[in-house]
């Protein structure tokens, strides 16, 4: 979940109302050949009304993902946020007011816009995640890893 779960701040269906809810993203108007996995959210109880209610949705399905390899990424994806949004036709209606809540400031979604890559997006954070290191060493109680 951690990396799609920006996808909550867009148009884009997490999979809400199927049997593989956060482990599957589309939407109706992505390509079905560059997004091939399909399905249809429909009204469940956990989801009365999930985003694109009983509409096809075009996506990929990451439920397959190896944990071992899971857990080697030790790190928030953007790859998936920023191929949908590439090839999402209507960039108008991509993101939604609550991306920025998700993700703490307006940057990220200017970075999107402006088409930087994951790499020199995650370049951006290095300062202040260096700084919440030096802090967050005073109060580790094991050693840190990384």
């Amino acid at each position: 979940y951690p990396s799609i779960c920006f996808f909550e701040g867009t148009d884009i269906s997490l999979g809400r109302g199927t049997p593989n809810p956060f482990q599957v993203f589309g939407h109706p108007a992505l390509d079905p050949s560059l997004f091939p996995y399909r399905f249809t959210p429909r009204s469940v109880s956990a989801a009365p009304n999930p985003p694109q209610l009983n509409i096809l949705c075009h996506g990929r399905d990451l439920s397959g993902i190896p944990l071992e390899e899971l857990r080697t990424w030790n790190r928030i994806r953007l790859d998936y946020l920023l191929e949908a949004y590439t090839h999402f036709p209507d960039k108008s209606r991509f993101f939604i007011n609550f991306f920025e809540l998700l993700a703490g400031t307006t940057a990220l979604r200017h970075q999107i816009l402006a088409g930087v890559s994951q790499e020199k997006i995650r370049e951006t954070w290095q300062k202040d995640l260096d700084s919440f290191r030096k802090i967050r060493s005073k109060y580790l109680l094991y050693p840190d890893f990384e």
